[in-house]
């Protein structure tokens, strides 16, 4: 049974904020009367916190400008009395920033496009999530060509890339007995899930601060807000009688939630936002279970399972069937668990437990059959070339 609504965060979600009517005024006379109005601003588009619906009682009002003789660095206007805060940008930066957003061709090797540093991917998710004010002729067709998806997609591998990063980090944490960096590690592995699934639903931003009010406000994570909610917030300290036993526990239930959240993304939220995710469950069975320190991916050339030392190269049938791999009997598998291309179910899993990518079961067999699982280590959280 269900929690009351009244026992749950979700009574803390507010309703989306977005810019005013007396705000876009100001910001359109600011345009006309300050800069020159549309014979020099050939490019103008609201951005920020409250273009998303993120705004709060002190948010800027921030416009984006591109045009002739502005300032390099912003500048504030007041107009009727409303702040405006103005942000030039280059057609230069700006015609960078749409090649980036036009085809999603990060790979195994090269993840360049998904590794911009943060003031470009900040720069990229405000022209993707921007309200257009100013569309110069020589700026439509270069907009026409921005894909949201690729957007979206950069963000769902870059999260991704920092969970498998973390997973890897409270593994050798724990390897060694190092609690505060493994449940840290742990931590910020599900926060990165859950920045990667926001995207894979549509809900595109950067930046930590808004991170549970976007899951409450969106219809595919606003289920999970609560289990996430209580995933990230255990109270953990010996003075409470908190053993290690229970902190690798609280590591494991973290990961274990990643690695489900990352599956949903790559198979159900990568050519079109996600609408809806499977229910949270937690590590558990009799039966073989996929491992919580594996994280699925996927790039332009290929699927991923990315464990704490090496990266394997699977297919998006094994990526189903490692997500469905909870601990029920095999019976319990569904036609959807088990794709067609799963010709033998037995030879997939222990291909899978060769590699340590599932749980509770012997090995029983050196090598993955190469069908369902491949050493790839340009596939790993750290790539490196074959044979390096």
């Amino acid at each position: 049974m269900s929690a009351p609504a009244s026992d749950t965060v979700s009574t803390w979600a507010v309703a989306d904020v977005l810019f005013s009517p007396e705000q876009v005024a100001a910001v359109e006379g600011v345009i006309e009367h300050r800069l020159g109005g549309v014979s020099r601003i050939r490019l103008a588009f609201l951005g920020g916190s409250l273009a998303v619906g993120l705004g709060h009682g002190t948010s800027d009002v921030d416009v984006y400008v591109v045009g002739d003789g502005l300032p390099t660095g912003e500048i504030v206007h007041t107009y009727d009395g409303i702040q405006v805060h103005v942000n030039p940008m280059t057609a230069d930066k700006v015609r960078r920033l749409l090649d980036l957003g036009t085809r999603f061709r990060a790979t195994g090797a090269d993840r360049e496009q998904v590794g911009i540093e943060w003031m470009t991917l900040n720069a990229l998710i405000r022209l993707a999530t921007g309200i257009p004010l100013r569309i110069g002729e020589e700026w439509r067709q270069a907009l026409s060509a921005f894909d949201f998806d690729v957007v979206r997609r950069i963000l769902i591998v870059r999260n991704g890339n920092i969970c498998a990063a973390m997973a890897e980090d409270a593994f050798g944490a724990l390897e060694i007995g190092d609690l505060l960096t493994a449940t840290t590690a742990a931590a910020m592995a599900l926060e990165a899930a859950g920045e990667a699934t926001l995207a894979a639903a549509g809900d595109v931003y950067f930046g930590p601060k808004f991170h549970y009010r976007r899951l409450a406000r969106t219809a595919a994570t606003a289920p999970w807000l609560d289990h996430l909610w209580q995933l990230d917030h255990r109270d953990l300290h010996p003075a409470r009688g908190a053993t290690a036993r229970e902190v690798r526990a609280v590591v494991e239930e973290r990961l274990w939630a990643a690695g489900q959240l990352m599956a949903s993304c790559v198979l159900d939220g990568w050519d079109k936002p996600l609408s809806e995710l499977p229910a949270p469950t937690r590590p558990g069975g009799d039966s073989v279970r996929r491992d919580v320190f594996f994280i699925p991916l996927r790039f332009a050339d290929g699927w991923a399972l990315i464990g704490p030392a090496e990266g394997y190269e699977v297919s998006e049938a094994v990526v189903r069937l490692w997500r469905a791999l909870d601990g029920r009997p095999s019976t319990e598998l569904t036609a959807q668990d088990v794709p067609a291309e799963i010709g033998d179910i037995e030879a997939a899993v222990a291909s899978l437990a060769a590699v340590g990518a599932v749980e509770a079961l012997p090995v029983g067999t050196a090598e993955p059959d190469p069908r369902y699982v491949m050493v790839a280590p340009h596939f790993g959280c750290h790539p490196k070339a074959a044979g390096s």
